[in-house]
């Protein structure tokens, strides 16, 4: 009988943007040192690397469990021959990627578990032009990591260990890039993670006023949930109306996403602040009209700059993001309804630093309030759902879903899940999530009646062919 691969049992814990689990259950030192033996495999057989030529960029945030498991991961890097710069302290993600662009790295790996509870933890790759790795590429990696077949080189040509961290230089380059007209004040929820390490410091930098909510370093994340929105970010709702504040920003765990409150305290959604963002660069710069979003992202952004952009929609998934922004040279702004974005124009890597900073780039020469620009901007009643569904069916019950709604509706498309238009004022999107066992669907309208019709509609007929695979 042959022996069984107690490996084969962690592949669910290897997803289609990162790898991630509960530490002391999936997520031991054990497994990071064999999944840093199988990344530095991969890229030395699969993507091209050459251990003579190249190298890799590796931080981590602020988890409790992250320097330990940094280190474990490194371990199995530099057996395989590749030498690693390591930034020695934890980072907010915008300074990993900033320091692995400046240092040319070939790839760069990042411990985190993002948004997720502080008990996880997890590790995300990027290639060298800061596009995160594929599913494919993650799933290789995956294959590697439970097949064992690992390159490990002779004792004399280990991988070099180096510490490089280019905080400062971070720092200096954002002041370099965006100039304000007048103070404001702003307040800032880090959420006790790990943009506490940078963000307040860079913001104040520009002279910004800054007033501080969970900005000092706490990994058991003990006053909000790291995942930033309405419902988290309440306390800094309140604060920015307390304070009398021009805009609040609250980060996420690692640092990649932000989400915006205006002055009257109202938290915004991260599609409409990418749409404020995006009109105001379209007018500074008339050598890129190219928008870029998501499928989940609002309506009311074509309705918008239709007359003056190019808007193209792609998969959900900040992967996508980066590889278009990359692809089109005369994109001005990347968005994603999660809150990452990508603005080329800076640098081609999505980075949440720049949300904050733009933002009060803009309100600087402004006028008017934050709160009187978004209440010109045309309103549509958004609405959104997450059905429970196993991960081994939802992605049948959408191929199943789709055949069927194709004989019902014209207006259908499969860029990411199954989009259906109802003319210029209602959508739906029925999509499996990439990263948990659940199917979501959103609408969008022009009347909250329009947008709870549709919903209770979709929604029933979701559920009923979740059913039949059931």
């Amino acid at each position: 009988m042959p022996e069984k691969n107690l490996y084969k049992e962690l592949a669910y814990i290897f997803r289609a943007y990162d790898i991630r689990g509960i530490y002391n259950q999936e997520i031991i030192p054990e497994n990071f040192y064999r999944i840093g033996l199988a990344f530095g495999t991969y890229i030395q057989t699969e993507q091209g690397f050459q251990v003579n030529k190249h190298h890799v960029y590796i931080s981590y945030d602020i988890r409790k469990t992250s320097p330990l498991l940094v280190q474990a991961f490194i371990a199995g890097v530099l057996v395989t021959g590749i030498s690693v710069e390591f930034s020695g302290d934890p980072l907010q993600f915008g300074v990993c990627m900033f320091s692995a662009w400046k240092r040319e790295a070939f790839a760069i790996a990042f411990v985190t578990a993002s948004h997720l509870p502080p008990e996880w933890n997890g590790i995300k790759f990027y290639h060298g032009n800061g596009v995160g790795f594929s599913e494919k590429d993650n799933m290789r990696i995956r294959d590697i990591f439970i097949e064992g077949v690992f390159l490990k080189a002779p004792w004399n040509q280990t991988g070099q260990l180096e510490v490089v961290n280019l905080s400062e230089e971070y720092k200096a380059f954002l002041l370099s890039k965006f100039k304000l007209k007048r103070a404001l004040k702003v307040v800032i929820d880090c959420g006790n993670g790990s943009s506490c390490l940078s963000a307040p410091e860079i913001l104040r930098g520009f002279g910004i006023d800054v007033i501080p909510i969970f900005c000092t370093v706490d990994p058991t994340f003990p006053n909000r949930a790291s995942e930033p929105n309405e419902e988290s970010l309440k306390m800094l709702a309140e604060k920015v109306k307390a304070v009398e504040a021009d805009f609040g920003v609250g980060f996420d765990g690692d640092g990649d996403r932000a989400v915006i409150a205006d002055d009257k305290g109202r938290i915004i959604l991260s599609d409409i602040t990418g749409l404020i963002l995006a009109k105001y660069m379209l007018e500074e710069d008339k050598s890129r009209n190219r928008v870029i979003i998501n499928v989940e992202c609002s309506l009311t952004i074509e309705k918008v700059l239709s007359s003056s952009a190019i808007v193209d929609r792609i998969k959900v998934g900040h992967t996508f993001l980066t590889e278009a922004a990359q692809k089109f040279s005369d994109t001005i702004i990347g968005i994603e309804s999660s809150g990452h974005m990508v603005f080329p124009t800076v640098y081609l890597f999505d980075d949440a630093m720049l949300i904050p900073i733009k933002l009060a780039e803009i309100l600087s020469q402004e006028e008017y309030p934050l709160s009187h620009i978004i209440d010109r901007i045309p309103k549509l009643s958004k609405r959104k759902v997450a059905i429970s569904t196993p991960d081994i069916i939802k992605f049948d019950v959408i191929n199943s879903l789709l055949a069927n709604i194709r004989l019902k509706y014209d207006n259908v498309n499969d860029i990411d899940g199954i989009g259906i238009s109802f003319g210029e004022e209602s959508w739906v999107l029925i999509r499996a999530s990439n990263t948990g066992p659940k199917i979501r669907i959103i609408v969008e309208s022009d009347s909250d009646s329009r947008a709870d019709e549709l919903l209770t509609q979709f929604q029933k007929l979701v559920e009923e062919k979740i059913s039949e695979f059931s």
